[in-house]
């Protein structure tokens, strides 16, 4: 019983020490190509007019996204009870046209007196 504990033991800081060897290693790599950087920094970064631009740019690229992802839950979660999305073809009443003439002709009898 304690020869197999000391075995799962030490099983279980080995795994743990190359798990951590493993994601050391990994950590390491950059996240961006260096010639990716390079032409990003050529194109925006050398003066603060393509810095700002960038800026800007981004923050009208992620406004449009998220207002469009925001509408999209949005209605989602409330199809039926918009405007929109209500489905109007039930709501139709058949209704007879003789009152709206009967207004038209009490306009023209006005104008006859």
């Amino acid at each position: 019983m304690i020869f197999s504990t000391t075995l799962l033991r030490n099983h279980i800081r080995r795994s743990a020490v190359l798990t951590y060897r493993y994601q050391s290693s990994v950590a390491n790599k950059p996240l961006v190509p260096a010639n990716a950087l390079k032409q990003w920094y050529n194109v925006f970064g050398k003066s603060n007019a393509g810095y700002a631009s960038w800026i800007v740019m981004g923050i009208l690229v992620a406004e449009a996204f998220t207002g469009a992802t925001s509408d999209m839950v949005w209605n989602s979660i409330n199809r039926g009870r918009t405007y929109d999305s209500v489905d109007w073809s039930k709501f139709v009443v058949d209704d007879d046209d003789d009152d709206d003439d009967d207004d038209d002709d009490d306009d023209d009898d006005d104008d006859d007196e």
